[in-house]
């Protein structure tokens, strides 16, 4: 990051304006994340009803390997709802003090959270495809 960069981010006066930034792409973040775990529970949902078909060695193997992606997709996502609804929560304790400033801190803070939501949602659209392509060699 460049000098000029660093001084306007980490400027008092553009602390609203950060603040208002980070809690936009939060509330963005909260709202995709809430689907995501809305459809992780609609394939694991298909998931059990297949647990029951009788598949070759192979497309167990997938059936398994799809599960624990799901599996563990839910559990991170459900974490970084929770760091996020957390830092929101700190926002709002940090917004009433009188001299409340954005620094680095909230920064790379925020850096972070938007790093394992790209993960997530990357991961996601993987398993999904893999998903459905799973089903497509199931009614073959």
């Amino acid at each position: 990051m460049t000098n000029a960069m660093e001084n306007v981010l980490f400027e008092p006066k553009t602390s609203s304006l950060k603040f208002e930034l980070y809690h936009r792409e939060n509330q963005q973040w909260l709202s995709n994340l809430s689907f995501i775990r809305d459809e992780i529970q609609y394939f694991e949902t298909w998931m059990e009803h297949l647990r029951e078909l009788n598949l070759s060695r192979t497309l167990q193997n997938e059936w398994i390997a799809l599960e624990e992606q799901f599996a563990q997709e839910r559990v991170e996502t459900q974490a970084l709802l929770k760091a996020i609804e957390h830092e929101e929560f700190l926002f709002g304790l940090e917004t009433q003090q009188k001299d409340f400033q954005l620094g680095e801190e909230h920064y790379l803070k925020h850096r972070n959270l938007r790093v394992r939501f790209r993960a997530i949602e990357k991961d996601f659209h993987t398993s999904k495809h893999s998903f459905y392509e799973f089903m497509t060699d199931i009614m073959n």
